[in-house]
């Protein structure tokens, strides 16, 4: 893994001149939103919500066990589109061009990660080439961030999103300062491409909040953080049981909470009416 010094060392000396032309902030210029990738919903002047935008970052925080991989996976196949709306019709891709989708999965290994790639494409319902998923649980800890940088750069300035389900899995300790501010610099350089970066980190027992030093750094730096609570049922060895989606952090509007569940017929995500016991 490359640390921040080794990132220090390779950048040219350090240009005043050319920092401050990129730093300073003119005034007299008009400022232009940021492009949205992708919203769910819409606020009260029927705009489409900035949830996922160009050049940011996001993170979704849930418990072990709450189908966050399924709703990352829902995320996937709404950015691209096709068939997906019929799973979430509340979730709007802005993709206007055929833009790289990369997906890494730090946590599944060589059987669960492909089943979960190819719920992508079912919701789609057809296989979108630009979609690349990579399962990275195979690499040591300390290639699996080396390996992700190097994808995005090989694809850098064509890529519309990025999703990292598990990014604590890039650290051997969550709580270390320095580790985490190196994955920090790591984000902050990749959207600074102008893609989207969409993580998925596991909450604390606290509430509203994503665990260890990477989970509060993460959760200080993204334009949103969506949270997934399990819905409990009468039942409670009922595995389908609907999944509570709601937004704590926005820096534009938020979006309305929602439920969802599991397609059974399909083994796929799909939104649902809240649950009423």
């Amino acid at each position: 893994m490359l640390s921040l010094d080794d990132i220090k060392n390779k950048e040219e000396v350090f240009d005043f001149d050319q920092a401050y032309k990129d730093c300073f902030i003119d005034i007299t210029k008009q400022v232009q939103k940021p492009p949205i990738a992708m919203g769910i919903g819409y606020d009260y002047g029927n705009n489409l919500n900035p949830t996922f935008t160009y050049g940011e970052s996001s993170v979704i925080i849930a418990p072990k066990k709450s189908k966050k991989t399924f709703f990352k996976t829902a995320l996937a196949a709404c950015y691209i589109g096709g068939n997906s709306q019929n799973y979430f019709n509340n979730i709007i891709s802005k993709r206007d061009k055929d833009l790289f989708v990369l997906d890494f999965d730090t946590e599944q290994g060589s059987y669960y990660a492909p089943l979960a790639s190819k719920r992508v494409i079912k919701m789609v319902g057809y296989h979108y080439e630009n979609y690349l998923p990579f399962t990275v649980k195979k690499l040591s800890k300390s290639n699996r961030l080396n390996f992700v940088n190097e994808v995005i750069e090989k694809f850098k300035g064509q890529i519309g999103m990025v999703f990292i389900d598990g990014v604590k899995d890039f650290i051997t300790d969550p709580n270390s300062q320095t580790e985490s501010d190196n994955i920090i610099e790591y984000m902050e350089r990749w959207t600074e491409s102008g893609l989207h970066l969409c993580t998925v980190l596991h909450k604390t027992y606290e509430k509203d909040k994503a665990f260890g030093s990477i989970g509060t750094k993460v959760q200080d730096k993204v334009e949103s953080s969506i949270f997934l609570e399990s819905s409990r049922t009468k039942d409670e060895d009922d595995n389908n049981q609907p999944i509570k989606v709601f937004q704590r952090d926005a820096r534009g509007s938020a979006f309305k909470s929602f439920y969802f569940d599991l397609d059974l017929d399909n083994l796929v995500p799909k939104e649902c009416d809240e649950p009423k016991w």
